[in-house]
């Protein structure tokens, strides 16, 4: 398969913006308690944000035929300033998705490795990112590439 992996440019917004409804859904249907069943739950206004923040990036998977097939979205981020914590600058992965129609075809794979190679170029000492305990299938995959639980967020309904 020919794909190329880019930062995301200005007219990707559309194509992006199909991928993270795919993934919105996802959470609707398994959080409803959490995510609100929204139209668009990534606006252009947002994106704009995105692109224009000098710590955060939009990496995007094209196909041969110039279609994107699966987007990043990571931001460089610091400790907070507080005496008991060690100063560290990491990658957070916001985001990431492979359209439900190409996967399992070691796109996630290319694009993690790609997400890694730029936390090097970065300085950052660590890659972290948040999974829900539902999507089974997404831990999965982040564990087959070396990555590890450093702490577990819990909840109590009432």
């Amino acid at each position: 398969m020919n794909i190329k992996i880019r930062e995301a440019l200005f007219n990707d917004y559309k194509s992006i913006s199909t991928l993270v409804k795919e993934v919105h859904s996802l959470h609707v249907k398994n959080r409803p308690d959490v995510y609100a069943d929204v139209e668009n739950p990534f606006t252009e206004e947002r994106f704009k944000e995105i692109l224009n923040d000098e710590k955060t990036r939009i990496f995007v998977v094209e196909d041969c035929n110039n279609e994107i097939i699966a987007y990043s979205i990571v931001e460089i981020m610091t400790t907070r300033n507080i005496l008991i914590l060690k100063e560290r600058k990491f990658v957070y992965i916001d985001d990431l998705c492979v359209s439900s129609n190409h996967r399992r075809k070691g796109l996630g794979r290319m694009l993690f490795r790609h997400i890694v190679d730029y936390a090097k170029k970065s300085g950052a000492d660590a890659l972290e990112l948040t999974v829900w305990e539902f999507n089974s299938d997404a831990i999965k995959f982040y564990e087959n590439l070396g990555m590890t639980t450093k702490n577990r967020r819990m909840e109590l309904k009432i």
